[in-house]
């Protein structure tokens, strides 16, 4: 898998995705459980709310918002990667959450639904494989509701000067090494630490969303800003009509 290229990342999730919530739960040094359960609690007000989980994998996000936020009423997860959204169809139906959850192999690029579908988008450490993130923030703006909202949860880098060498070692060393004893894919986890250090975190990330037309950025860093929540809305037509 040398020269993996993020048109690629379908074929790298499918060929690691047995050991992919594991590896998560491990290289998150078990925070991910909580920054998941922490996205919930961020998404609007409302009741029986529609969620989108963009690059859903094995369902994680998708399964937590409906197991733990009494808002949500339907979850539909899309993700390319086929062998990961398999085992989230099996999670899915574990947690006796078929009836609310729907999982679907789509692109992200070109997502297969109508304009203003959904209240809420989420996307948990997916953004960063995208081929074109411009696009792809597009496409979640499209199929929101007005006044509805995308919340993202992505690694950045601490800006604390010790906590900022343990985290480029730990992504430089650590999260191949790992990746490749549990997987034996050390060049699938060398482009995943690569898409984490070249993401553009922080304020370039919140302009870029600005750029795309979001409304109210911001964000909450997570561990230290190792990881950070962005949180954005589309206008609503009210506030279009006032600008316009």
């Amino acid at each position: 898998m040398a020269g993996v290229r993020k048109s690629d990342s379908p074929r790298l999730f499918n060929a690691i995705a047995k050991r992919y919530d594991l590896l998560n739960y491990i290289l998150s040094f078990g925070m991910d459980i909580g920054w998941r359960r922490r996205l919930g609690t961020l998404l609007p007000a409302g009741k029986g709310l529609r969620v989108l989980d963009i690059a859903t994998g094995t369902a994680d996000v998708a399964i937590a918002l409906a197991r733990f936020q009494d808002n949500v009423g339907e979850v539909t997860g899309v993700d390319l990667a086929e062998e990961m959204l398999s085992l989230g169809r099996v999670k899915v139906e574990r947690y006796e959450l078929s009836g609310r959850i729907r999982l679907k192999k789509a692109d992200a690029l070109a997502l297969p639904f109508q304009d203003k579908m959904f209240d809420a988008v989420t996307v948990s450490f997916g953004l960063r494989n995208m081929p074109d993130l411009v696009k792809a923030l597009m496409e979640a703006r499209r199929v929101l509701t007005d006044g509805g909202r995308i919340i993202v949860l992505e690694f950045s880098r601490p800006s604390n000067i010790f906590m900022r060498i343990f985290h480029a070692v730990y992504l430089l060393w650590f999260v191949p090494a790992i990746g490749c004893l549990l997987t034996g894919h050390l060049s699938a986890y060398g482009y995943l630490a690569k898409t984490v250090r070249d993401f553009p975190y922080g304020d370039r990330f919140k302009r870029i969303m600005r750029q795309v037309g979001f409304v109210n950025v911001s964000c909450v860093e997570l561990a230290f800003g190792a990881a950070t929540i962005y949180i954005a809305e589309r206008q609503s037509k009210v506030r279009d009509a006032r600008a316009s």
